[in-house]
């Protein structure tokens, strides 16, 4: 027996590298890519721009270039790389961003243009026709906000799975340009998603210290996935927080489990059982 596809190769531990991805023995050398336990292009890729970008930064002496994880899936990237490092090849999955619904394709400018403007990675037409899109959009939804169609605010109707900008009075759809209506349409449709994944982000931050049962059955826990599983049951981790800090689990994964803790009343059975352990 032997597998039918693998691939091997050696890498170094990612926990040697500071967020900007300098190494921490090394002064001035930087990795990025599969050298630091990662696989797929798009992360080589990313890391290749943070690492090039770092690079240039030092030399002309300037402060580095660092994304939250809250503003970029590089973020997230790098943090869980040099913070958890990793078992196995690292690929960027959305699961791994605890603000997901706020990292989509269509609003990346919105959130990075202007950090890329400061270290220079966008230029002086770049950044004026990136000023003119900021305008239009606050256009946009002003209008939507004060523009009534059938008795009811055009915000709200693009909340509705069913209305589209393509139902926008012709008068009013020609004021502004439709890409940017959908843009629009898209914020006021995942408004309400994305409000209660940030309060769910909040909970489980204040959530970090409850305890998990220790003869608790990962198996009987829908939603994870095997790999978790395997982690979770292998590590027994005593609380969400130690669990989050486990190379490979996601911040979902742990919402999963803090939401199943809850639904099974086993939330103040867990602190209870920590607190007599730790007596």
């Amino acid at each position: 027996m032997r597998p039918g596809y693998a691939v091997e190769y050696d890498y170094f531990p990612p926990t040697q590298l500071f967020p900007t991805l300098e190494t921490k023995l090394v002064d001035g050398l930087y990795f990025a890519g599969q050298v630091n336990g990662t696989s797929g292009y798009e992360e080589a890729a990313a890391q290749g721009l943070i690492a090039g970008a770092n690079a240039a930064l030092k030399l002309q002496g300037r402060s580095p270039l660092v994304l939250d994880r809250s503003k970029a899936y590089i973020g997230v990237l790098i943090d869980d790389l040099v913070t958890k490092g990793t078992e196995e090849p690292y690929r960027m999955f959305t699961s791994r961003a605890e603000d997901r619904l706020f990292l989509r394709h269509d609003n990346a400018d919105q959130r990075l243009t202007p950090r890329a403007f400061d270290v220079g990675l966008v230029g002086e037409g770049r950044w004026t026709r990136y000023g003119e899109k900021l305008h239009l959009l606050d256009q946009a939804r002003l209008l939507a906000a004060q523009t009534k169609l059938n008795g009811l605010p055009i915000a709200q109707l693009l909340k509705r799975p069913e209305f589209r900008p393509q139902d926008l009075p012709l008068g009013l759809l020609s004021l502004v340009p439709m890409a940017i209506w959908q843009l629009v349409e898209t914020d006021f449709k995942y408004s309400g998603y994305a409000e209660r994944q940030s309060d769910q982000n909040r909970q489980l931050e204040r959530r970090q210290e409850q305890a998990i049962p220790n003869w608790l059955n990962y198996d009987e826990i829908p939603g994870l996935r095997s790999e978790t599983r395997q982690k979770l049951a292998t590590t027994r981790p005593n609380s969400l927080g130690q669990a989050g800090r486990i190379s490979g689990i996601t911040p979902a994964d742990v919402a999963i489990i803090s939401i199943w803790l809850y639904k099974n009343n086993l939330c103040r059975q867990s602190t209870m059982e920590a607190a007599a352990n730790s007596e």
